[in-house]
């Protein structure tokens, strides 16, 4: 069972060779991906063009048939007999009526031109007089007369049910158009309808289906399919995503769409005299039969690549972990204080500079064990002399303490005062060995340097102490105020030649603990006091301020220290430590840290 807290072992010969596994197969992977990609986008584009000369040829193919109609309409107003016929009334001259009506039959019927996708052609005159050439149908009614006359002029296309002669009905596309007199062209002379056999133009359509999931569609100018090669959808609407798309785009084009969460793709033309489109729509899966192939190629590849770039990363990842397990192994001999372990290399690579390193270091370890049971011996020695050096600072409290006494004997009280001072500085600097004090005793410390130094200055400086309460329980380094205190003495005032202020202001400032120490000397050269705090100066200039700088940052880390300004009034210097009050180990110190 594992340790709690330790991780799982895992063989550097598997990690060597899942990294080279990985370092393969994502490259392969992308080029695969990005090959599939964009092999289906060369697809799609060249079947989306082919496609599209496909349905533009259909376009041209029904353009020529619609033309056909309004051409030979054109016709017929230009043709005298036609004229003729449809100006003679049935009841004035049957005879002659009979005869012009045969005459304009046969011209009819017998155009040079005429084509098989015509089902049939009727004139309706005005007078009553009307004819049919190729197909019988029932005449026009006379609401859907008035209806070709109200265009004036204007053709009409639609999809129509006429009625043939044996009374079978039959699906066509209608053309309907108003016959007018070429010399009076404010004169209608009657209408025409020619209908186009409507399995013409589903047989046009069916000749370029490519199977059985793909369709064509001739729709009208709002979207109502009249032609299909699926004759269900015929007088259906198209979806609204296609309506919607279609008045979009331009004339001929293809179009991406999804329908009922299938992707498909629609190429359409439009066939400009009618405003009509031919529509083609095929699932885009359809589209890329011929790319499904590269999948298979793209797994197949990847496979045998695993399998090759597998054997060799096994060999290689082999071949590095023998060596590394043998020193591992001798390893495991030191862990045990075997330190007469040795390991034989060969080679010019990293693994054997690593086993003569190896070697290098049991030899200085040996080395290091013997200078350890030397440097024992000589510690118990340094032992002694430091509980003996113990003994110097009660002789110096009471050899204190009896001239206090003998002062007050004596009525000497300012020497009393100043010997008590003193006696007081020297127990709170050492501070019972401890690095780490209360700002309490700081600022007492502080108080009893002042009065020693107030004896000698007099009234020369003005010593003033501010500290907020709540920072009195507060841990900081010792020893931090008097050198600074000293120093504005020493090179602020006493420099100046004239009284001063010398103010100390202790506060809290978000999460710090906060020291300035000002006066109203001449100023300092921060970029001198910069480089002090870096090193030394000649003579251990700068120690104090360096010694103190390098303390905190010690205790409590590299984010904290002391700041130099220099102000129109004198210097301030700035000590900043963290906010810490209650009990404080050394560890606690060095989690700050």
């Amino acid at each position: 069972m594992l340790q709690k807290g330790r991780k799982r072992f895992i063989s550097l010969q598997y990690k060597i060779l899942f990294f080279i596994l990985i370092l393969v197969l994502i490259p392969l992977l992308v080029v695969g991906i990005l090959s599939y990609v964009k092999s289906s986008e060369i697809i799609r584009q060249k079947v989306s063009v082919s496609d599209l000369n496909t349905v533009s040829q259909i376009g041209q193919n029904l353009e020529y048939m619609f033309d056909f109609f309004n051409d030979t309409s054109l016709f017929m107003m230009q043709s005298s007999e036609v004229r003729q016929f449809l100006k003679m009334k049935t009841d004035e001259d049957p005879i002659a009526y009979n005869e012009q009506k045969a005459i304009t039959e046969q011209l009819l019927t017998n155009l040079p031109n005429m084509k098989s996708f015509v089902q049939s052609i009727q004139l309706e005159g005005l007078h009553d007089n009307r004819l049919n050439a190729r197909g019988k149908v029932q005449p026009l009614r006379p609401d859907q007369i008035s209806d070709i006359l109200a265009r004036k002029g204007q053709p009409r296309w639609h999809l129509n049910d006429v009625v043939l002669g044996n009374g079978t009905k039959k699906k066509v596309i209608s053309y309907e158009r108003e016959i007018k007199d070429i010399n009076n062209i404010s004169l209608s002379l009657g209408v025409v309808q020619m209908n186009m056999d409507l399995d013409a133009v589903r047989g046009l359509l069916e000749s370029r289906l490519s199977g059985d999931i793909d369709g064509y569609y001739l729709v009208n100018e709002q979207y109502s399919i009249i032609a299909s090669t699926n004759v269900n959808h015929e007088n259906l609407m198209m979806p609204d995503i296609i309506r919607g798309s279609l008045a979009l785009v331009n004339q001929q084009g293809y179009l991406e769409l999804t329908i009922d969460h299938t992707p498909y793709m629609l190429t359409y033309v439009e066939i400009k005299p009618l405003n009509w489109h031919i529509l083609h729509l095929v699932p885009a899966q359809e589209l890329l039969k011929e790319n499904q192939v590269i999948p298979r190629i793209i797994i197949i590849t990847i496979l045998i690549t695993f399998i090759v770039c597998a054997g060799m990363a096994y060999l290689f990842s082999r071949q590095i972990i023998i060596p590394i397990r043998k020193l591992s192994g001798l390893m495991s001999q030191v862990e045990d204080d075997h330190f007469t372990a040795h390991i034989t290399v060969s080679g010019n690579d990293e693994i054997t500079q690593l086993g003569l390193s190896f070697n290098k270091m049991l030899e200085r370890l040996r080395e290091l064990i013997s200078e350890v049971y030397t440097a024992q011996l000589n510690k118990k020695e340094a032992e002694l002399k430091a509980f003996q050096a113990q003994i110097n600072p009660h002789f110096l409290y009471n050899t204190l303490d009896t001239i206090y006494w003998m002062s007050r004997m004596e009525k000497a009280f300012e020497t009393s005062e100043l010997v008590q001072a003193l006696s007081k500085l020297f127990r709170l600097s050492l501070n019972s060995g401890r690095e780490i004090t209360t700002v309490r005793d700081e600022v007492e410390h502080l108080r009893h340097y002042v009065v020693i130094q107030q004896k000698r200055y007099e009234e020369m400086i003005d010593f003033q102490i501010s500290v907020d309460e709540e920072t009195l329980d507060c841990h900081t380094v010792k020893l931090i105020l008097q050198p600074f205190v000293e120093n504005a003495i020493v090179h602020g005032i006493e420099k100046k030649g004239d009284s001063g202020i010398i103010r100390v202001e202790i506060k809290q400032e978000q999460d710090l603990l906060v020291f300035y120490i000002s006066d109203s000397g001449n100023g300092v050269d921060l970029e001198e006091i910069q480089h002090l705090l870096e090193h030394y100066g000649d003579n251990n200039k700068g120690f104090a301020v360096k010694n103190i700088n390098d303390r905190i940052q010690l205790y409590f880390g590299k984010q904290y220290g002391i700041e130099f300004m220099n102000r129109p009034e004198g210097t301030v210097v700035k000590v900043i430590q963290p906010w810490i009050k209650g009990e404080m180990t050394h560890d606690q110190a060095d989690d700050r840290r």
